[in-house]
């Protein structure tokens, strides 16, 4: 069966999704807290010829001054015909606040991707917006949007309304100088990250099946029991013949202890995903995609936790019909029912990259330019995993996206400064680039300054970047800014 498809048919779950793990309850015995917002928007995007297209958009700010919030936001296409439409950045806003719980927010987003063959040049995104704002509740607000969205390279630009909804919470941290921290979630009130390993047989109009595997991470939040869990994922094409597909989805999952009852940590589990994907010509018209899993799961060791699934992937609202295999590895990241919470060390990061020569898939060699978020979690004193999400902004490759899961090394040779390497594998592809499958491999050696007296840590880094197939390979220089933050640990 065929299910028709609204933009509105993701803002409930997307909400209930960030208002649960985004916002983690104040305790003020040692923790700091930085205020922040959680958004869900929606519009619609008027491509060349009036060919409309819906985006939904998430953004995750923090108050950087009073009433300046900065942060990560990544928009996604939801109807239409270009499912796989992705861009991710970095906004920018500030407040003016009115009585009667109204306010209006000015804001500038920038970032880079596209997909879905859109006209998106480079991939450059710009978009400036004017967002007026009614309290709807504790924490709650709900606004009207006027915005202008234009890629200066290619031929979108597009001015048009929208709705949002946004939450206001706080990201927790401990504080060293307030002495132990109490019980609590911290950061961004997540307890699991687990890498996946998913393979998709599409079937093709033919009656084959066209078979893809995927390389992804999950973040999830558990209720007390450990029997319900939920979160987000995103994955990304690393072998078969769809380099560029990704997908970001909400997820939730239930589990139970099934027979026999000699193995107490084998347990079964159901999970339910939706959200966008969309790229590698792989049919899912509009972008929404829904998932349904079972599986097996264990606990090889304290904090660990591995598992197998097999189910069925649909589109919602386009032919797209798949089954699917996969296996993943979690590791929990903090305990809230603890009684003190452990610092643990993790960096949230900004980066400008610049692969020097990369080869497109029409012969050509020319430079490409990325920008990116990075998340590293400490877990040993000098020693750090890294996920990391890329998408190219300039050098005539709009479209093309890197995600990347790794580890990596640091230290502190001079005071003010610090030295690291890390090596990252993943998943690339888009834009023309000669990614083969979609397997990347990239290694980097980078250097940290912090000035006297900031809050933050200036990086410079020099790699290289290969694919398994495809010849792609190529030095790169990247450019970035680090914040630590001393989470709670398990």
């Amino acid at each position: 069966m065929t299910l028709p498809f609204r933009p509105s048919t993701l803002a409930l779950p997307l909400a209930a999704l960030l208002q649960a793990t985004v916002f983690p309850a104040a305790a003020a015995e040692g923790w700091a807290a930085i205020p922040l917002r959680a958004s869900l928007g929606l519009e619609r995007v008027e491509l060349p010829g009036r060919e409309g297209m819906g985006l939904v958009s998430g953004a995750l700010l923090f108050e950087a001054a009073d009433d300046w919030f900065v942060g990560p936001a990544v928009y996604g296409a939801a109807s239409g015909q270009r499912g796989g439409f992705f861009v991710g950045g970095l906004q920018v806003e500030r407040d003016w606040r009115f009585g009667g719980g109204r306010s209006l927010t000015a804001g500038l987003y920038a970032g880079g991707g596209g997909g879905a063959a859109a006209p998106v040049g480079g991939g450059l995104m710009l978009r400036p917006a004017l967002t007026l704002w009614q309290r709807v509740g504790p924490g709650w607000q709900a606004g009207l949007s006027a915005s202008q969205v234009s890629f200066p390279s290619g031929d979108i630009r597009s001015r048009q309304l929208g709705v949002v909804l946004a939450w206001d919470g706080v990201f927790r941290h401990l504080d060293a100088t307030a002495g132990p921290a109490g019980p609590g979630r911290s950061g961004l009130g997540l307890d699991r990250m687990s890498g996946m390993l998913t393979d998709y047989g599409i079937e093709t109009a033919a009656g084959a099946r066209r078979r893809i595997g995927l390389v992804g991470a999950r973040a999830e939040r558990v209720d007390a029991s450990g029997a319900w869990r939920w979160g987000i994922e995103s994955a990304a094409a690393a072998r078969g013949d769809a380099a560029g597909y990704m997908e970001i989805l909400a997820t939730g999952a239930a589990s139970w202890a099934p027979l026999p009852q000699g193995l107490p940590t084998l347990r079964g589990s159901l999970r339910l995903s939706a959200g966008l994907g969309g790229g590698g010509s792989v049919p899912t018209g509009g972008g929404p995609i829904g998932r349904l899993v079972a599986g097996l799961q264990a606990s090889p060791a304290e904090g660990w936790t591995v598992g197998i699934e097999a189910g069925e992937l649909r589109g919602l609202g386009s032919p797209l019909r798949a089954r699917v295999a996969g296996a993943w590895l979690a590791f929990d990241l903090e305990r809230p029912d603890a009684a003190a919470s452990l610092p643990v060390r993790t960096d949230w990061s900004g980066a400008l990259l610049r692969y020097t020569g990369v080869r497109r898939n029409d012969g050509r060699t020319l430079a490409l330019d990325t920008v990116g978020l990075k998340l590293n979690r400490y877990v040993g004193e000098h020693v750090y995993l890294s996920g990391q999400a890329h998408s190219a902004y300039a050098g005539q490759a709009g479209a093309y996206s890197i995600g990347l899961i790794g580890a990596g090394v640091s230290g502190h040779p001079v005071p003010g400064w610090q030295l690291g390497a890390e090596a990252l594998a993943g998943a690339a592809g888009g834009g023309g680039v000669a990614t083969g499958g979609g397997m990347l491999m990239q290694g980097v050696l980078w250097a940290g300054w912090q000035p006297s007296g900031g809050i933050g840590e200036w990086r410079v880094g020099i790699g290289q970047a290969r694919t398994r197939q495809g010849g792609l390979s190529t030095p790169l220089v990247e450019l970035g800014w680090a914040r630590r933050f001393d989470l709670g640990g398990r």
